[in-house]
């Protein structure tokens, strides 16, 4: 019992110091003052034109700005169109249901549930459902006829129109900025990695290096478009695929030799990364390694990087290169279902969304929107300690924004001061945002409270801002009820099961690859490697909601990185075998073995049995798929699989 008190006490100690902590990162000022700007330009022309109120209206839709974040150019305009469209959506259907307060309240739920599930779904960074609720409350609770409901929406879009032009500016300066340094910085951590091969920290920069290598596909993938291909594109692209085999080649090499590679190797790296960002250049100096036919395989891949790099490489030269898509079925049918943590998450965010918004009708107060706006806010972490911590940052924050608001307010601003005051707030909320929500939402409330201000019929300054607070607690209380209630373990209680099932999905595609009876058959981007990719995804997602729950057991949590890094590190080797057309089969006996290995790994992770490794069959011409499994096999011997539950 003392044991469960101290542990309790020393988590609360970790979410205190977790809420209050300042992020030392760099403050994002061009974001910053985008923001400030979409939300205040909006306002400054509904004062031009005389109709001030639509053009706080219209500011709404200027929130679609704090959507863009670090990413392609391409994922950016999709992303913040489709969030435009939602914003608007959310506008017109508010102002549609505002004489309706209980069917407004079910639908708060579900536009809250839908916009976490598909956020989840494409793994978007960003607010998630936040602004698409307050869009939707702001308009429900107001004193307005629904017949404008359309007029509503359509000042919505043009104020996210406005948004979605200012976040694309900096495609016309740098098209490929994102992907450039992507790919620039996966060359960079794998001149690291061989630099690194004689160190006790090898195992440790392997697994960023692969991290970055994985951002960088990710980050290509997001950025195609087959109307938008160019030659510097397909350059990124290429030297992507060759930091692939470089990657591999290393790990090949790490397992037969423990010395560093050959600084030239190390050099040539180094000047493959800054000829990247420089762009194709003859005056580039050349590569010093050998480009003949008995180099090592690391030695090739490293010159046909630097001969894409420096432009060394002809047009005509370029191989077809394919660029995996993942298709919405694909996806949908991957994270809609019983299993899914975006499914399980998305349900929870909008039962407990309209339970918040429901209590909320119980307060005769127009402004009691607030609850579950604040529920909304708290549920937004990733984890439960997240969670907690929001809810502590939301509340302590609000407090003092409410006094900045009453400040404000009482000076009765009008004009070109409310336009003033929402710019700097802005800009200041985006800054914070960076440091600490509890910061931001500092000079997020005051905000909030002046577009409630001018579109809701909420009495004295006095009497809306004394019911803030209590509005804030309860709609804190609920979303922290709500989460824990809910689903408290159920990141942790899907984690064996998920484990085991991609297991087997390796299995299946294991056996596509080397049976007798598919010799020669095509086995890239097949069914068994897609359902591969998605449990793996699926996995990835639920071992780091685990991490986040508070009473999961981190020792063991912790155990199981080698594993869990180990089935990446099989399915990039498998999906690499894919793409031999040469490979050859195995035997049924030898095939039979290694699907059995694959068998007891996943009834260890399913049932946590007790494991031991069996012999792993020889796959030739794949030593590298050989000594992963055999890894794999000791990183579950060693784990702690069975306390997790």
């Amino acid at each position: 019992m003392q044991r469960r008190v101290r542990s309790a006490v020393t988590d609360f100690q970790q979410i205190l110091k977790q809420a209050f902590a300042i992020n030392n990162v760099p403050l994002p000022w061009s974001k910053a003052i985008g923001a400030g700007f979409c939300s205040a330009f909006p306002i400054l022309v509904g004062l031009w034109l005389g109709y001030i109120q639509y053009g706080f209206i219209m500011s709404l839709g200027g929130l679609a700005f704090l959507y863009m974040f670090n990413e392609p150019y391409v994922l950016r305009a999709k992303k913040i169109f489709c969030v435009v469209l939602g914003l608007a959506f959310s506008a017109g259907l508010g102002t549609v249901l505002s004489a309706n307060p209980i069917l407004s309240a079910v639908t708060v739920g579900i536009i809250g549930a839908s916009a976490v599930f598909f956020f989840g779904a494409y793994q978007f960074a960003g607010p998630s459902a936040l602004f698409f609720i307050l869009v939707f409350l702001i308009n429900a609770n107001t004193d307005t006829d629904p017949s404008l409901a359309i007029l509503h929406a359509a000042l919505v879009f043009v104020g996210g129109i406005l948004s979605f032009f200012f976040a694309m500016a900096g495609w016309v300066i740098a098209p490929l900025r994102v992907e450039t340094a992507a790919v620039k910085e996966e060359y960079r951590n794998l001149a690291l990695l061989m630099d690194s091969l004689d160190s006790s920290s090898f195992l440790e920069i392997r697994q960023k290096s692969w991290f970055s290598v994985i951002t960088a596909e990710n980050i290509l993938v997001a950025g195609y478009a087959p109307w938008l291909e160019t030659p510097p594109y397909w350059r990124l692209a290429l030297l992507h695929k060759q930091a692939k085999l470089i990657y591999s080649e290393i790990v090949e090499y790490s397992n037969e030799n423990k010395q560093r590679l050959p600084f030239k190797a190390i050099e040539s790296m180094q000047l493959i990364e800054s000829a990247i960002e420089d762009g194709p250049n003859e005056s580039v100096p050349a590569i010093a390694l050998q480009y003949e036919k008995k180099s090592t395989g690391l030695e090739r891949h490293i010159r046909q990087a630097y001969d894409h790099a420096a432009g060394n490489k002809a047009a005509a030269d370029r191989p077809f290169l394919k660029i995996p898509k993942t298709s919405f079925k694909t996806l949908f049918s991957g994270t809609f279902n019983k299993n899914s943590m975006i499914f399980f998450t998305a349900l929870r965010f909008g039962i407990v969304l309209t339970a918040a918004a429901l209590a909320a009708n119980f307060f005769n107060d127009l402004t009691s929107y607030w609850i579950p706006l604040t529920c909304a806010a708290v549920m937004s972490g990733a984890t439960i300690l997240s969670t907690f911590n929001r809810a502590i940052q939301r509340t302590c924050g609000t407090i003092l924004g409410i006094v900045i608001a009453v400040l404000i307010l009482s000076l009765e601003p009008e004009g070109l001061l409310i336009v003033l005051a929402v710019f700097l707030l802005m800009v200041l909320a985006e800054l914070a945002m960076v440091l600490n929500y509890a910061v931001a939402a500092v000079f997020v409330t005051p905000i909030a409270l002046i577009l409630a201000e001018s579109t809701s019929a909420i009495g004295t300054i006095s009497y809306f801002t004394s019911a803030r607070l209590t509005d804030v607690l309860i709609g804190s209380a609920i979303g922290l009820f709500g989460t824990l209630l809910v689903g408290r373990r159920h990141a942790s209680s899907l984690l064996p099961r998920l484990m085991a099932k991609t297991i087997r999905s390796q299995q299946r595609f294991t056996s596509a690859l080397f049976s007798v009876h598919k010799k020669n058959s095509l086995a890239e981007n097949t069914i068994e490697q897609r359902k591969m990719q998605t449990n793996l995804t699926n996995l990835r997602l639920v071992f780091s909601t685990a991490q986040g729950e508070l009473s999961s057991n981190r020792q063991a949590l912790e155990s199981l990185q080698p594993v869990f890094f180990g089935l990446e590190q099989l399915s990039f080797l498998l999906a690499k075998a894919a793409k031999d057309k040469d490979r050859l089969p195995l035997a049924d006996a030898q095939l039979a073995q290694l699907l059995l290995v694959f068998e007891m790994m996943a009834n260890a992770a399913e049932k946590t049995w007790h494991f031991s490794e069996l012999d792993v069959p020889h796959i030739p011409k794949y030593r590298d798929i050989e000594r992963e499994i055999r890894d794999l096999q000791y990183a579950f011997k060693t784990s702690q699989l069975s306390a997790i539950n």
